[in-house]
Order: structure tokens, then C-alpha cells, then sequence
């Protein structure tokens, strides 16, 4: 099979929610002996031309190229996606010159199946000629991630009525587009249904991340651990969430047992400097910054932290952490995308960030039954999300698109959506 894959970012290294899907679907199909293309229209900055050929290695006598997006002055797009009633990001997102460049790569490859990967990207799927299948793979829902954000009370004031309008104008676009598609790739049965309740003609398939193999042997190393980690890219809620724990659930533990330790792992930037400015190598508080090795960033740890209050999409830090064999503390929607996972099993569920801290210092505790989680979470991963068993779920996931696309060749894309 012949997959074009059309992505927003450099599909390497896979350590977003952005990159791992594109990178590992990509890294899969190559294995199973499928010619792979890749496009690319970002604006990213750092070390790209050598993580370009990384991915590049997958396709076809180096089939793929690199677009650099256009520099706009946010406000001049954002004033063009209120007049055209579009998403800020897909505004954001629109390029001529990747366009045509698209359009020569298409009939040069001439694809089987398009794999266009976050909703940014979901606007050039209009080219996708008859007959070929199109693949729209958003990770997970953007309205019902709007809804999870006004539930928490994310947004205020000026924000929270922008975000309102963008939520009406999202739910709208993701009822018109992905009934378009001949394959809509996400995270969840909830994703799923929510996807569907919106449009019953959206064809949707549930795959959910896997984790890399290395991370399952780290357990032998963290089974009598104790140390606290959080993991994350230290921006927007990420960085909001890690400031709440920080002041009622980190001050709760630190109370209790003085000498714990809490690791913070993800770039700092300046967004979170204010924050480790106040915290950092102060009642055992970390800022240990990006670690690309996870394994190595969970190994001297015993207990990990994901306060996301969501549940749309799969949380990936939770089933990382449970391979690594780490026990988990969160909310009741953090684990929503894990179905096999049972709480005082295999994870840990706190009301709130106080109740986080309480968790914690419980199982400082209880070392037995600390221990039991650590391995049943660990089992349940090893079982259930390593990206061995993700090849053949994605592979029939493109010759169902493909087929789809056979049987219904005038479809049309091309919406006002």
C-alpha cells in the first residue's frame, strides 16, 4: 500500500501528542512493508533539518518534503478567521506554496490512502484525488476538549467568550468534516461517540497511543522507588495543573514526610520560569527540565503524577508511567481512555489537588499495597499498549479508508467548512 502522510510538524522525535501518532504510524507501515511519502508544513525552529531526514529514512528514495509555514502577525490571521468563520489554527495553517507543492507530490506518488494528521492539516484533504482513500487523524476531539476545559473553569472574561465562539465554531466544523473522510483516526470510544453523536455518518476508527518498548524495562529499576515525577511540557494548562498541585497538594506531602522528592521533567520555558523560580531545589521540588530519555526520567521514581482533568483523547504520561512501572495519581477523567484500567487497581483517583497530596502521602505509607500497584499497572500497559500490537489495528484502518474511497470515489471534500 502507498501512504502519503501530511503532517504539522516534524513527525520526529515522537515526544508530543502531536508527534507520536504520525511518527509511530509512519515507523509501523514502514515495518510492514508499505511505501510511505511525507509532507510537512510547520514553523518549527528547532534542530528540524536533521529530525527531517530522521523520518525522512521511512519513505520512498526520500519521497517527502518540508514547507516552512508562512510568518503572519497573529492578529492579521486571526481578524481573516473571523471574517472567513474559521478555526484560528486552520486560518493559521494555510499555505498556496504547500498547496501546489502537495499537489505535485500527489501526482508524482500517486498515494492508495492520505493520512492527514491534526485538524490544521484537514483543509488540504480537498485535493485527495477520487478514488484515494483520506485518513483524518485528530488525536481526539477539539470541541469535547473545550467542554472539558469549561467544566474545570479554565477560561475567564475576555477568553472564556472567545473560546465560547470557538467551541460553537468547532463543534460545527467537526460535524461537517469528518463525515467527508473515509477514516477518522482517534484515541477513545468516548472520542469516538462523541464524534458520532455529532455526525452518524463519520466513519471512526479507535486506535489508541502505545508505548515505546524501553520504557517496560525500567520497572525493575522503580519497583522500590518512592520519589514523586511529573511529566509534561510546561505550558498553558499542563503548566496550571502543576502550579495547583504544587500549592495544595506538593505543601500536603512535604508536610508529612520532609524528605520526599519531586521531579519535574519537561522544558521550561517562559511560561513556567516564574514558577520554578518560586519552587526549584526547595522542599524537594525538581525542575530537572526535557529529558529525551524517558526511561531515564522515570527510573529513579515510584509515583507519578498526571493531574489532566479530561476525558477525551488517551492521556499518554499515564500509560508511559504505568510501563515504567510507576503507580498513577489523577482525577476520574484522566483515566477515562484507558477502559481496562480499574481505579485501586491499577491506578490511583483523587477529588481534587489536596486530595492528590493525601493519596500520595497514603502510599509513602503503605508500601505493600504500593507495590501491587506499581505491578498491575505495569502488567495492564505491557498487555494493552505496547505499539507491536498497534500494527495491524492501523494497517486495516488504511485498507478500510481505502476501500471506502473505492466504493465511494465522487465523494466530495471540498466544504465550506
Amino acid at each position: 500500500m502507498k501512504i502519503l502522510f501530511v503532517t504539522n510538524q516534524v513527525p520526529f522525535p515522537p515526544d508530543n501528542g502531536t508527534r507520536i501518532v504520525s511518527y509511530h504510524a509512519m515507523r509501523l507501515m514502514h515495518e510492514a512493508g508499505n511505501e510511505l511519502c511525507l509532507a510537512v508544513l510547520s514553523d518549527e525552529d528547532l534542530d528540524v533539518e536533521k529530525r527531517f531526514r530522521t523520518v525522512a529514512k521511512f519513505c520512498k528514495n526520500d519521497m517527502a518534503f518540508k514547507e516552512e509555514l508562512p510568518s503572519r502577525h497573529p492578529l492579521r490571521i486571526q481578524i481573516a478567521a473571523i471574517f472567513k468563520d474559521q478555526l484560528f489554527f486552520i486560518q493559521r495553517f494555510k499555505s498556496t506554496a504547500f498547496l501546489h507543492k502537495l499537489r505535485r507530490l500527489i501526482d508524482e506518488f500517486r498515494p492508495e490512502v492520505i493520512h492527514f494528521d491534526q485538524i490544521p492539516m484537514f483543509q488540504y484533504s480537498s485535493i485527495t484525488p477520487s478514488g484515494v482513500g483520506a485518513v483524518a487523524s485528530p488525536n481526539d476531539s477539539y470541541a469535547l476538549t473545550l467542554e472539558n476545559a469549561f467544566s474545570i473553569g479554565t477560561y475567564h472574561g475576555f477568553e472564556y467568550a472567545y473560546k465560547k465562539w470557538q467551541y460553537r465554531r468547532a463543534r460545527e466544523y467537526e460535524r461537517l468534516i469528518y463525515a467527508t473522510f473515509n477514516q477518522v483516526h482517534v484515541m477513545s470510544e468516548v472520542d469516538k461517540h462523541y464524534l458520532q453523536r455529532l455526525n452518524p455518518n463519520a466513519k471512526v476508527s479507535v486506535i489508541p497511543n502505545g508505548v515505546e518498548s524501553s520504557l517496560f524495562d525500567v520497572a525493575n529499576d522503580t519497583r522500590d522507588k518512592t520519589d514523586i515525577i511529573f511529566v509534561s511540557h510546561l505550558v498553558g494548562q499542563n503548566l496550571i495543573c502543576l502550579k495547583n498541585f504544587l500549592r495544595h497538594g506538593w505543601l500536603i506531602v512535604n508536610n508529612r514526610y520532609p524528605n520526599a522528592k519531586f521531579k519535574i521533567v519537561g522544558k521550561v520555558g517562559r511560561e513556567a520560569q516564574d514558577l520554578k523560580k518560586q519552587y526549584d531545589l526547595q522542599h524537594g521540588v525538581n525542575f530537572a527540565g526535557y529529558m529525551e530519555d524517558l526511561g531515564e526520567a522515570y527510573r529513579t521514581c515510584g509515583i507519578a503524577i498526571v493531574p489532566i482533568n479530561k476525558d477525551c483523547g488517551i492521556v499518554n504520561k499515564v500509560i508511559e508511567a504505568m510501563a515504567a512501572g510507576l503507580v498513577v495519581v489523577g482525577f476520574k477523567k484522566t483515566f477515562s481512555g484507558i477502559p481496562q484500567a480499574k481505579s485501586g487497581v491499577h491506578f490511583v483517583e483523587a477529588s481534587d489537588y489536596e486530595d492528590m497530596g493525601h493519596s500520595i502521602i497514603n502510599l509513602l505509607d503503605n508500601t505493600v499495597s504500593c507495590g501491587e500497584l506499581k505491578t498491575a499497572a505495569h502488567q495492564l500497559a505491557k498487555k494493552y499498549y505496547t505499539w507491536s500490537t498497534r500494527k495491524d489495528a492501523y494497517h486495516q484502518m488504511y485498507k478500510t479508508a481505502q476501500e471506502d474511497a473505492r466504493t465511494h470515489s465522487s465523494r466530495n471534500r471540498d466544504l465550506k467548512v
